[in-house]
């Protein structure tokens, strides 16, 4: 039990205990306390600790005491495991720092999804336009849910982010290509003004949804020239592209508002040379080619049942692809493997001075945390980091029958 008169190094020590409530009430103590010393161990924690909502109060508590707590979570970007990077970067998106760019920019490319979409959101609290290129990058990356909160995150730059974006419409990948049509739509009028040429060019892409996408995303804009694309389109041979140009057509713009939105244009540069302007940016700033993105490798992991099942197969490879456990569940771990787990533990306790009771607390919450980080249900899912791999199954009926790790580690 945590109490009063529990010191700093307790504390410290009940971060990892089994119950928690007493790894909560550790944290809150040491974020209320301010204890500085305690920021490594704060911060180390990010990386074992399983229940989401000790991990948001191990971020108030690092962010309770900034100048010993920061260093170490900048550190914890580089860290091989993926929820120390998660919570690293969760954290660093509530201090939105504009010198942190450089440090979030590679985790922009994380291959952990959930890891990638936190760097996302945490590059555009910086404001920094440098992280642009390696957001757009990031294209048609993920689900519909991973590819929005890209979608959000460059919208956060404004006008800043299109030239790339408008790049990326000339990509080879029709997907990446969808994806900046959806964002440029997304952002509207006036931020995304200047790509009104760019999408009218693109609503004749040979893909299908690109088309559709820069109609849409023309659509969003109070242009006189995006308008006259919409009315073009609305004459096409195209079924979807006729019906979609139609429907806009029924919120067109004022002839007033789109007269008042061409002043302020020319007021403070054309369309057309805004859009130039755009292009030429993004010659100066050229944007990595976003690639297809391969899915997981689905012979990792053996299920059975449930009509979910096709759903959650990629999602347990990736599990077993980045996690690496060694045991399907708890009662497949050995006796003897948590005895010693148990005993080196304890001895390192007692080595450090700690009393024999809280050794052997100690050494139960290291055999606990070993289950965890070892066992496939017992892990924190790559892919909803707010449960473990049995809640994401709970009520499925899926279940996992066996999984393979590769012997090299890949």
């Amino acid at each position: 039990m945590v109490g009063t008169e529990t010191t700093p190094t307790e504390l410290i020590d009940l971060l990892g205990d089994v119950d928690p409530d007493v790894r909560l009430r550790a944290a809150l103590d040491l974020g209320e306390g301010r204890h500085q010393a305690a920021a490594p161990a704060i911060v180390e924690r990010f990386g074992r600790e399983r229940d989401f909502y000790i991990r948001e109060i191990l971020t108030w508590t690092a962010l309770r005491m900034p100048d010993a707590a920061l260093p170490h979570v900048r550190a914890a970007l580089h860290s091989p495991r993926w929820l120390a990077r998660l919570q690293a970067l969760h954290t660093l998106s509530k201090v939105g720092s504009r010198d942190d760019a450089a440090h979030l920019d590679p985790l922009i490319a994380d291959p952990v999804d959930a890891v990638a979409a936190r760097a996302y959101w945490a590059a555009a609290q910086t404001l920094d336009p440098r992280v642009v290129p390696a957001l757009v990058a990031q294209l048609s990356r993920g689900d519909s849910e991973h590819q929005n909160s890209l979608t959000v995150a460059l919208g956060s730059f404004g006008a800043a982010a299109v030239p790339a974006l408008v790049a990326a419409l000339g990509g080879g990948n029709p997907e990446a290509r969808r994806h900046a049509a959806d964002t440029l739509g997304s952002m509207g009028s006036p931020d995304a003004d200047a790509a009104a040429q760019a999408l009218a060019a693109a609503i004749a892409d040979p893909d299908e949804g690109v088309r559709l996408a820069a109609l849409n995303a023309l659509g969003q804009l109070v242009v006189p020239s995006a308008w006259a694309a919409i009315d073009d389109a609305a004459g096409s041979p195209e079924p979807k592209m006729r019906q979609l140009a139609e429907r806009l057509g029924e919120r067109r713009p004022s002839t007033r508002e789109l007269r008042l939105a061409e002043l302020r244009r020319q007021r403070g540069g054309g369309d057309g040379e805004a859009a130039d302007e755009a292009e030429a940016s993004a010659e100066v700033q050229p944007v990595a080619a976003a690639a297809p993105w391969p899915g997981p490798d689905l012979s990792l992991v053996d299920i059975e049942g449930g009509p979910q099942a096709e759903a959650l197969h990629p999602k347990l490879a990736r599990q077993v692809e980045f996690c690496r456990p060694r045991y399907l569940s708890r009662s497949d771990v050995p006796q003897e493997v948590l005895a010693r787990v148990y005993a080196e533990a304890e001895a390192e306790a007692l080595t450090a001075g700690r009393p024999a009771a809280a050794a052997a607390r100690i050494a139960a919450g290291r055999a606990e945390l070993f289950v965890h980080e070892t066992v496939l249900l017992e892990q924190v899912s790559v892919v909803n980091p707010g449960m473990t791999v049995d809640g994401l199954l709970l009520g499925t009926g899926v279940r996992v029958k066996g999984f393979t790790v590769s012997a090299d580690g890949s």
